[in-house]
């Protein structure tokens, strides 16, 4: 297993910052944000992803996948098609979908499903005909807006990954199976091992822990991103079990660190408060501004050790 690193966090860099950070860390390559703010937008990909991860690929590095907007792309939509052509052009082999959202407000969810079928045939036509993957993030249910509104994904585990591409050919559309979101809304990671099998194409690599505040005569517990080895996921067994399954592909560190601004919140509350370092990109998430350096540096170091030993 070789290490990546997911590039939203690291937004400010371009090619240039991005091999320096590899050749100090060691990381085998990238995973590519293509968002507004970033070096590739989706308005430039035709032009700029080429360019952009030749730079890198002459530097030693591999970008074996490229994560677009946190939204489903429409597989019929034209731009949609300049996205699989760019990344097959340059080398890049597989492609986060976005998530197909469910609420309470929403639509049923088997009446949903087949809908969201339907559109992962068209990407599989998509993935077969350019040679590059389309996958899927298991991503945890959470609360967004004001007031908070349960979001949750279709394919947030990996039972229900399966009721969309169980139909699918898996060299087409895969799993980018997370065990840290598995930790919060998911099975064991050696089940779901056994449910996806050859459909696991790609593991992201980090942490969460529960926190927890008074209500009045009630908890009430949330979940943070934080450092791989302080988390719910024990990354040693983590890595055993992917080995025993046959894993041997990417591990993809996120990169993401909300433990600090989560205790900013808990100390007081989040308007206004939030920590000089802390900054919104285009997509609307907190992040670190520089990004969190001294905390991703040790990450990875911690990842490699464990990958090397026998």
């Amino acid at each position: 297993m070789d290490l990546i690193c997911f590039t939203k966090m690291l937004q400010p860099y371009g090619a240039e910052e991005l091999i320096a950070f590899a050749r100090k860390t060691g990381l085998a390559g990238y995973d590519l944000t293509v968002r507004d703010g970033h070096p590739v937008t989706p308005e430039t990909i035709g032009t700029d992803l080429v360019p952009f991860v030749g730079k890198l690929k002459d530097a030693g590095l591999r970008v074996p996948l490229a994560t677009v907007g946190g939204q489903a792309l429409s597989p019929g939509d034209p731009a949609t098609e300049t996205v699989w052509a760019a990344c097959a052009e340059a080398g890049i082999g597989m492609i986060k979908l976005g998530y197909w959202n469910w609420t309470r407000e929403g639509p049923h969810y088997w009446d949903n499903v087949e809908s969201v079928r339907a559109e992962l045939h068209q990407y599989a036509k998509l993935s077969e005909k350019f040679g590059v993957k389309a996958v899927i993030h298991t991503h945890s249910a959470h609360p967004w807006g004001t007031p908070p509104v349960l979001t949750s994904y279709y394919g947030l585990n990996a039972s229900s990954l399966m009721h969309l591409i169980a139909d699918i050919d898996p060299r087409h559309v895969g799993a980018y199976i997370d065990p840290a979101h598995l930790s919060l809304n998911g099975e064991p990671l050696e089940q779901v091992l056994d449910i996806l099998k050859d459909r696991v194409a790609i593991v992201a690599a980090k942490n969460m822990v529960y926190q927890s505040k008074a209500d009045g005569d009630t908890t009430v517990w949330s979940h943070e991103a934080c450092p791989l080895p302080q988390g719910l996921v024990d990354w040693r067994k983590a890595v055993a079990s992917l080995r025993a399954s046959g894993y041997d592909g990417w591990l993809n560190l996120h990169a993401e660190y909300n433990v600090r601004y989560a205790s900013v919140v808990a100390g007081g509350g989040r308007e206004g408060i939030a920590p000089p370092s802390w900054g919104v990109d285009p997509m609307g998430n907190l992040v670190e501004t520089p990004p969190a350096l001294d905390l991703l540096e040790p990450d990875i170091a911690y990842l490699a050790k464990i990958v090397a030993a026998p």
